[in-house]
């Protein structure tokens, strides 16, 4: 790739608070090779007043105002993907804040090796005023892996790519994947990492890039650690068993992570968490077994 156009697709639904915010440090990006396509989902506040001061940027090729709320997020990506001109893709949540150099380091990592299908930096997580909470998972300079490879160290158990503002993408790519992670309402970006990163290779930038906010209203505090999404990490789970992803011990290591999870992590009655393990301990207990009289064979017949 050389100088590859992006499409930066900003969904928004009610943060009229952050639009400003957002879409200017989108425009002031170093890297000037964009398109920016902003889609609010029916907001209620005055998002789309906000919005339509940008209609005659010459960044912005659309605008998109839904009549009709769709009740997911994930619709709105895809809707931005198919609306989408450049072959590089960036989902700039309209919450969420970035350094200016952020596109220019991301996209530099796709002109390095044609094989990359995913880029992301770390992220700084930040309260409503930007004042930073904690820090994304340090790594060791710009790091590139091997798709599956990814997927079994990174992907299996947690989603490593926190926040879909820190990353770009290939369009082609997510154009030809299943579009099931649509069906989520928390864990969709998972499969969504976990699918495209099946077609190629990843990039990691160890720079804090992205400002990944967090406050009340945000899918990432409505979804995380809930009943819901743990139900969707087993269908994901599934997913990876059901594709030959991940060996027997990656698959227990998978199970004893959100089992873990389930136990300490989640923020559920006793009688949800109950019917959670009830759920994943079985898979959990039998691979345990199998291990063991796996190991048990071994030293029997060494």
């Amino acid at each position: 790739m050389n100088n590859p156009l992006v499409s930066v697709i900003v969904p928004n639904y009610n943060y009229a608070r952050y639009i400003d915010e957002r879409i200017e440090t989108i425009l002031n990006q170093t890297y000037q090779n964009f398109e920016l396509i902003i889609l609010d989902d029916k907001s209620s506040d005055n998002s789309v007043e906000l919005i339509e001061k940008y209609r005659n940027n010459e960044h912005v090729s659309q605008i998109v105002i839904n009549d009709e709320n769709s009740g997911c997020v994930f619709k709105q990506w895809n809707k931005g993907i198919e609306l989408a001109k450049g072959e590089l893709i960036w989902i700039a949540e309209s919450d969420d804040s970035c350094d200016i150099t952020l596109l220019e380091k991301l996209v530099n990592e796709f002109e390095k090796d044609d094989k990359c299908v995913l880029a992301f930096a770390r992220s700084l997580f930040v309260n409503e005023e930007k004042v930073p909470l904690f820090e994304h998972r340090k790594f060791e300079g710009i790091e590139h892996w091997n798709g599956i490879t990814f997927i079994k160290k990174q992907l299996s158990m947690y989603n490593i790519v926190s926040n879909a503002s820190s990353a770009l993408f290939k369009r082609d790519v997510a154009l030809s994947i299943d579009k099931q992670y649509m069906s989520y309402k928390g864990a969709g970006d998972l499969l969504f990492w976990i699918e495209i990163c099946e077609h190629g290779n990843v990039a990691i930038v160890n720079e804090y890039l992205n400002y990944f906010r967090q406050h009340g209203s945000s899918t990432t505090a409505k979804c995380n650690y809930s009943g819901s999404n743990i139900k969707e990490l087993k269908r994901i789970n599934n997913y990876l068993l059901g594709k030959g992803v991940l060996s027997g011990v990656e698959q227990l290591k998978a199970v004893l992570t959100v089992t873990i999870w389930i136990i300490y992590g989640t923020f559920e009655s006793k009688e949800v968490k109950k019917e959670l393990l009830n759920m994943w301990a079985p898979r959990f207990y039998t691979r345990i077994l199998a291990r063991i009289l796996y190991y048990v064979r071994k030293i029997r017949n060494s």
